[in-house]
């Protein structure tokens, strides 16, 4: 119960069927079934879609320990730079990987540059 409180399911939350809840509901009910027992391999489509701010942090932070091999989509940059270590980017049928998190890709292929001159231009 205290997980499920974490993630925002409250006493009448706790009995009710998975059928009758929301999409957000449904999201966060696969979160504490990750936490509670996690696989070796999790692979994430958009995780933080359809999250409130809350469960993003609690997401996140399980996401942090989490000792499994993760592999995400997501342009969420703010969950992006929180969580990757190592970035594969795709592009025009080509994979090239680096070794280091999201700041490391901007780094190596001018996005930092590009994204300071839209905050200067902004």
């Amino acid at each position: 119960r205290g997980i499920l409180g974490s993630f925002l399911f409250r006493k009448d939350d706790i009995f009710k069927k998975t059928a009758v809840l929301s999409g957000g509901e449904k999201s966060r009910l696969n979160l504490v079934k990750f936490l509670v027992d996690p696989p070796n391999l999790l692979l994430m489509d958009e995780p933080t879609t359809h999250l409130d701010i809350h469960t993003v942090e609690s997401l996140t932070l399980a996401l942090e320990r989490y000792e499994g091999t993760l592999i995400f989509i997501s342009h969420d940059v703010h969950f992006i730079r929180q969580i990757a270590t190592k970035v594969l980017h795709v592009n025009a049928g080509q994979i090239t990987p680096y070794s280091g998190g999201y700041e490391y890709f901007l780094e190596k292929t001018g996005g930092l540059a590009d994204e300071r001159a839209a905050l200067t231009a902004a």
